[in-house]
């Protein structure tokens, strides 16, 4: 995989049900090849359809883009996300609204899986959410690395365009110590001269020095890692701990999930 690959909406290509995914959504991909170090598809769900994930060798995080679906007896709507630990297995059902509903996970097993087995279902309303983290910037937390039994990320960001002042430009670059896929869920995000709307995929190695700002209207999009974040570090040397400056962000909290028996 290069070191930062921009996947917009329009390129992303149709395929067969992936291995582990049974139903009748039909599947598009944004990152599925053998140098992907993760993958990211797009289902889309019709009411009434049934998406079945799992059994799999890898965890598995699915979030609800748009729409809403059904899992265990509980509605997931938009901003909603679960995720399906290597071993368990979820049936999802479309809810009254289709539903766009993306899926990421590791395309390898890692050397230090946890012992999985379990499902984690996180409705919208429950997300732990911080108002304010820096200037025009919200975040909200779905998955923390902190479950005993899997070591899966996400959070979602809000930037707007109060952020943009020449101090957070000049701060911007930086890396990160894992793999990343970042989405876009709303607004546009700024690279280099070009702008990228809803449906943007960004997949960015580890150690890569890279930057990106939001558009006129703002960004808000999701961040997925498929191992605990380490290090953030940025181009004047400097870093910090990113699973730390959460933690303190969030004064202790976690997300509250649902956990089907």
């Amino acid at each position: 995989m290069p070191k930062v690959s921009v996947v917009p909406l329009e390129k992303i290509v149709p395929v067969e049900t992936p291995p582990g995914f049974s139903g009748k959504a039909s599947t598009a991909a944004y990152l599925a090849g053998g140098r992907d170090p993760l993958h990211l598809h797009l289902h889309s769900v019709e009411p009434g359809a049934s998406l079945r994930i799992g059994p799999l060798a890898v965890d598995c995080l699915a979030y609800v883009w748009t729409g809403e679906v059904e899992a265990d007896g509980h509605r997931l709507a938009a901003g909603s996300s679960l995720v399906v630990e290597h071993g368990a297995a979820l049936a999802i059902t479309g809810g009254l609204a289709p539903a766009k509903l993306l899926t990421f996970a590791a395309a390898d097993v890692p050397q230090s899986a946890r012992p999985g087995g379990h499902v984690h279902l996180l409705p919208v309303e429950r997300v732990e959410r911080v108002s304010g983290m820096m200037q025009g910037v919200n975040g909200g937390m779905h998955f923390d690395s902190a479950c005993p039994t899997c070591e899966i990320w996400l959070h979602e960001n809000e930037f707007t365009p109060a952020f943009l002042t020449p101090e957070t430009e000049r701060r911007s670059p930086h890396s990160h110590t894992e793999d990343e896929i970042i989405f876009v869920t709303a607004g546009q995000m700024k690279l280099g001269n070009r702008l990228y709307g809803p449906g943007t995929a960004l997949a960015v190695s580890a150690e890569t020095m890279y930057s990106f700002n939001p558009g006129p209207e703002g960004l808000s999009f999701i961040n997925f890692r498929a191992a605990t974040p380490g290090d953030i570090r940025r181009a004047d040397g400097n870093s910090s701990s990113e699973t730390g400056g959460w933690r303190r962000q969030l004064g202790g909290k976690r997300p509250d999930y649902i956990e089907p028996a």
